[in-house]
């Protein structure tokens, strides 16, 4: 059975006929908008990125007075993560960009290494020596961030620690006094140690929070400018004003497209 096409709807040959009466006006509006494409997409100011990579000192949440609990969970990368974002770390980005720290964040970005305490630091921005200054200038300022504002690594922490570790050896000494102590198996002694190793760990933990162990480059890295998404949204910008100029000039003429069934086969008469 041969196709026919129900009255009232367009048929293939209507519209190749509209693209031939409009065909320059229609290759002259594409071609322009494929030019203005490509002008906003090679004019678009360049965009550069620079990371450092920040080692994490793991540091527990909270200071335990005893042993005999568990220990403590660690400071997750989320919450360092969140640190980024600090007016001290947002302030030393604007000033090596050149912009406030208000929209110093709209600039950095952070991503984490998955099963480390390694955090990768990204700036943004369209000159590229000032984002990997800038880049370095947010490692760095995130290493006394922590520092002063995780609690367990406060000096007030650390003193408490100390005055435990302090008790504990005084209590060994009286229970040395009395009996012998043997290192192995005496609690007091395994406790003295267990704190002692605490305090270590804090103190080591706040004199290095945290180590900047790939510096960004000199200079930032150019990202990928996508010209085609411009050019090709120019073009068809360009192809749908032409079709709506082509549908105008055909109205003005008289000419009605699609044309009706009953005006095809009045045509043909």
């Amino acid at each position: 059975m041969d196709h026919v096409t129900p009255a009232g709807l367009p048929r293939v040959s209507d519209y190749t006929a509209f693209a031939r009466r409009h065909a320059t006006l229609l290759l002259a509006l594409v071609g322009l908008g494929l030019l203005g494409g490509l002008g906003v997409g090679l004019t678009r100011p360049g965009s550069y990125s620079a990371t450092a990579s920040v080692s994490l000192t793991p540091v527990p949440v909270y200071v335990m007075p005893t042993v005999d609990e568990l220990a403590p969970p660690e400071v997750s990368i989320d919450t360092d993560a969140q640190l980024l974002r600090s007016p001290a770390v947002l302030s030393a980005v604007g000033e090596e960009l050149g912009v406030s720290a208000a929209r110093s964040e709209q600039h950095l970005s952070v991503t984490a290494s998955a099963g480390t305490h390694v955090l990768h630091v990204t700036v943004t921005g369209t000159d590229p020596e000032r984002v990997a200054r800038a880049a370095d200038a947010a490692a760095t300022a995130l290493v006394q961030v922590r520092r002063d504002a995780l609690g367990s690594l406060t000096l007030d922490q650390i003193r408490q620690l100390r005055f435990l570790v302090i008790a504990q050896e005084s209590l060994l000494a009286r229970e040395q006094a009395r009996r012998v102590v043997v290192a192995s198996s005496d609690d007091l002694f395994t406790s003295l140690v267990e704190l002692q190793t605490r305090l270590d760990e804090l103190r080591a933990a706040r004199a290095v929070p945290a180590q900047v162990v790939v510096p960004a480059p000199d200079r930032g890295t150019a990202d990928y400018a996508n010209t085609e998404v411009p050019a090709t949204s120019g073009a068809a910008l360009g192809l749908l004003a032409g079709c709506l100029a082509g549908i105008a000039r055909d109205r003005s003429r008289g000419l009605r497209l699609p044309l009706r069934h009953e005006e095809h086969a009045h045509a043909a008469a």
